[in-house]
């Protein structure tokens, strides 16, 4: 919701959705966020998830990366995100001085983006997480900063995007 009021109080041209769909942690096949993304049929998708932070000793890196508590969202590449995007996406936070990490998602991400990337004729989408320390335990924790940087990367893409961009090429 800050990310919305943050694009509401900016000068961009392009509108914004939000949604927060059921179903992606339970039998996952698209729940909600399937239905969501054929119903609108945004023209570009950004879904917010959380990632693993590595900054504890339990946590291999090599499988995940390194995304500490404090260093900012966590961009993901892979099959279900689209180059463009990440590199939009990427630009934004360089541009706005927000720190952040890169993670691989070579075959699933275990997110939304997984079912709103082949909505409709496919929808070129982009994951941004936050680092979650101790993530599916009863001591979850994330770090304040990172989400303020998240709402602050959001509205920065949303900023960028005009009627010019084409999520074609790439």
């Amino acid at each position: 919701l800050e990310a919305l009021r943050l694009v509401a109080a900016g000068e961009g041209r392009a509108g914004a959705v939000a949604v927060a769909p059921a179903q992606e942690e339970i039998g996952y096949s698209g729940g909600g966020a399937r239905t969501s993304a054929f119903g609108i049929a945004p023209d570009v998708a950004l879904v917010v998830d959380v990632t693993h932070a590595t900054d504890v000793p339990e946590v291999e890196k090599s499988e995940v990366g390194e995304h500490s508590l404090g260093g900012g969202p966590v961009l993901t590449r892979g099959s279900a995100t689209h180059p463009f995007v990440f590199e939009l996406l990427a630009e934004a936070a360089e541009a706005n001085d927000i720190p952040y990490s890169i993670q691989a998602a070579p075959l699933r991400t275990s997110t939304d983006a997984d079912a709103i990337h082949l909505a409709r004729g496919g929808i070129p989408t982009g994951l941004v997480s936050v680092p979650n320390r101790y993530m599916h335990s009863p001591s979850e924790m994330v770090s304040i900063p990172d989400l303020f940087h998240t709402a602050r990367l959001l509205a920065a893409f949303v900023a960028r995007l005009d009627q010019g961009v084409d999520f074609a090429r790439g």
